[in-house]
């Protein structure tokens, strides 16, 4: 290493000697980046809406075992994220805030624990630039701060991993941190179904075959790990099946596991290297240094007949790590049914892996020049195009995203800075310490947009106030989930197998045969399919108010 490129010992010093800052600076990070402004805009998309209006029915009926939406049972994910919800509602209310603090807290959790096992290798630097990573990754902000199952179920995963590593690396505590690890398969049943056990068994099975303990596998007390999975996943599974059986091992099992993974009944399809493309788009800024890191997938070489049975803890790490990343991933990929959240309990392992090579910086940072030319070219083409982007997805004027995209034309010029100074860990902080920054800008400039894009709320509350004491709405050709929660499940719903099926018109023959059991109703439909309405002289129709080009209207009979 050169000595103008050297780091100065006495700054590593400084770092090692604040080390017991670490965890308060991981949890300022995720304060700013998952907590900041976390209710400050209506719930998005089709799922954020709808497992909050579950949560709320449950919530008002008192009940911690039947999921229902809009009354009719629904059986799509376990309970778990369900109940920490309620206990949200209790707390603050039914509200965006109280849905999705679960998830915040979730993240919040994985960047510790990740901080911990990577600590427990005798290198602290290692573990806060892998939390760091994971909590500036990309996906990973964007789910911490949503109401989905995918988090509750990446920290069971980076739980029970982390645990049962612990547990292997220190014998003296093996049987507390075995307890841990059987306890967070359970929970990872209770956050989303047999995903869990199946990858974290396979996961863990692969690395004891591999680390040559096959032989010596009653060591991590695999009855009394049943008995404590079994304990754990009872709290819900054994009630609801008594009370639903057939119809709960039906819709949960079958339909929304076995068909879910075996075909493309739920319309997610994706080509095999989908999720390849997600992890290194989720992982941004960090997409380059992941590619640079899966050089350790061939450095972790067998060790004569012990196969991989080194006892450096750090290699073990990186082991477990690699087997994380590419078994889920595989999984994942042979699916039919493929969205981006899938893969996010993948994210700690990328986070190791990337971690591992950026605390090289100080001992080899001409290693980073390429990495970091690259990744300045990426945030430069990012902070040109922003405005454009934001201007076309998000309707808003350029002018508005001149800010948020100003951050990533800066960090591109620091990496450019520090690489001609030749200090390329200056490069490095800078991004840690500039995309909390780029956060708090786009949460207070573009989510607003990003709600009236993605959200009906401004027009279900609008509904609501209009909603005469018999009325509910409808959706004719159209569906957008939000109205189910603004409107406490005002809906009005069909005959449909599926609630999906239930909740949608398609046509005004429909519409007017469902008029003759309602004097009116509200209506929610698209500028598009307006006229096939207005155009029937059966109907008497009115418009009350407008988002984007979705109406809402209130018809009946003439």
């Amino acid at each position: 290493m050169s000595k103008e490129n050297s780091v100065n010992p006495e700054f590593i010093n400084i770092l090692e000697k604040y080390q017991k800052y670490f965890p308060l600076i991981i949890v300022l990070f995720a304060l700013v980046l998952f907590f900041f402004n976390l209710g400050s805009i209506g719930f998005l998309g089709p799922d954020e809406p709808r497992y909050a209006q579950v949560a709320r029915e449950m919530f008002e009926r008192h009940d911690f075992v039947t999921p229902t939406l809009l009354g009719r049972t629904w059986f799509e994910k376990p309970a778990l994220l369900y109940w920490l919800i309620i206990g949200f509602y209790h707390l603050l209310d039914p509200c965006e805030l109280a849905a999705r603090l679960p998830n915040a807290m979730f993240a919040t959790a994985n960047l510790l624990i990740i901080y911990k096992i990577a600590k427990r290798t005798g290198d602290s630097i290692y573990g806060v630039f892998s939390s760091l990573v994971l909590a500036t990754s990309g996906l990973f902000f964007a789910l911490a701060r949503a109401t989905s199952f995918d988090m509750p179920l990446t920290f069971s995963f980076t739980a029970a991993i982390s645990a049962f590593y612990l547990a292997d690396t220190e014998k003296e505590k093996r049987n507390f941190y075995l307890i841990l690890f059987y306890g967070a398969v359970g929970i990872s049943m209770l956050a989303k179904g047999l995903v869990g056990i199946v990858l974290i068994g396979a996961i863990i099975g692969t690395y004891i075959i591999l680390t040559g303990q096959l032989r010596n596998i009653l060591n991590f007390r695999p009855f009394l790990g049943l008995v404590i999975f079994l304990l754990v996943i009872s709290t819900w599974y054994i009630p609801v099946t008594l009370q639903h059986g057939k119809l709960f091992i039906d819709e949960f099992f079958i339909q929304h596991h076995f068909q879910r993974f075996t075909s493309n009944r739920y319309h997610h399809p994706g080509p095999i290297y989908f999720f390849i493309l997600v992890i290194l788009g989720g992982v941004f800024p960090w997409s380059i240094f992941l590619l640079k890191a899966v050089k350790q997938l061939f450095q972790i070489r067998p060790t004569g007949l012990n196969w991989f049975n080194f006892q450096d803890k750090q290699k073990r790490l990186l082991l477990l790590a690699t087997l994380w990343l590419i078994i889920p991933l595989a999984f994942f990929s042979l699916s039919s049914s493929k969205l981006p959240g899938y893969i996010l309990p993948v994210f700690p392992a990328v986070a190791l892996l990337i971690g591992y090579e950026l605390k090289k910086v100080f001992s080899s940072p001409e290693d980073f020049r390429y990495p970091l030319i690259i990744t300045s070219i990426l945030l430069l083409a990012l902070g040109l195009a922003l405005p454009y982007l934001a201007s076309k997805q998000l309707a808003v004027n350029s002018t508005i995203a001149i800010l948020p995209s100003s951050i990533p034309i800066i960090i591109s010029l620091i990496l450019i800075i520090s690489l001609l100074a030749k200090r390329s860990w200056i490069a490095i902080f800078s991004l840690f310490c500039l995309n909390p920054i780029l956060v708090l800008i786009i949460t207070i400039t573009l989510f607003p947009a990003l709600e009236t894009k993605d959200s009906l709320v401004k027009l279900s509350n609008i509904a609501l106030k209009n909603l005469q004491p018999k009325e509910n709405i409808l959706f004719f050709n159209y569906l957008q989930y939000s109205p189910l929660f603004y409107t406490n499940g005002r809906i009005f719903k069909g005959s449909g197998k599926h609630t999906e099926e239930a909740l949608v018109l398609n046509n005004s023959d429909e519409l007017a045969k469902t008029l003759e059991q309602n004097s009116s109703l509200l209506c929610l439909t698209k500028e598009a399919y307006l006229n096939q309405i207005t155009s029937d002289n059966r109907l008497k129709v009115s418009v009350i108010d407008k988002q984007r080009d979705i109406v809402l209207l209130r018809i009946s009979l003439n």
